[in-house]
């Protein structure tokens, strides 16, 4: 199950990045609340299918991802705290979720995003998955060193 899942990590990042960009940028990160993170969005019936894919593991993979420089749709820094908050905004402690539709309109975050993953579950270090993502994408706005 485990390698289904990064098959399809894989395969969505591949697909993204060739996906034709909109010629005009959203500014504005949409936020939708639900009860819990087996509730997604309903922002992501305008996504394809492996955009809500990716969004379904995200919330399994937070110790991780809050610890990952965020960047913003062009590559440039995010003004967001940290990788999961391109997908979850907030987690409150009763299950409910606010998440985030910056994760789905970056590309920057779903590479970063599906890397992680796969990356974190084969045993590379959070410090080794850092060095990729910023010699791809640049310094960022990384939670550990600010």
């Amino acid at each position: 199950m485990k390698r289904l899942f990064l098959t399809g990590l894989l395969m969505l990042s591949v697909l993204v990045g060739c996906q034709a960009q909109p010629e005009q940028v959203q500014e504005e990160d949409v936020h939708e609340e639900t009860a819990s993170a087996a509730n997604l969005p309903s922002f992501l019936e305008y996504y394809p299918d492996n955009i809500g894919n990716l969004y379904k593991g995200i919330p399994d993979f937070r110790e991780v991802l809050e610890q990952l420089p965020s960047y913003g749709v062009n590559g440039e820094p995010s003004d967001l705290d940290h990788l999961y908050q391109a997908f979850v905004y907030e987690q409150q402690e009763d299950g409910s979720i606010t998440w985030n539709d910056h994760g789905a309109r970056c590309n920057a975050c779903i590479d970063s995003a599906a890397y992680s993953i796969e990356a974190w579950q084969n045993g590379t270090s959070i410090e080794e998955i850092r060095e990729m993502i910023e010699n791809q994408y640049g310094a960022g706005t990384d939670p550990v060193k600010d």
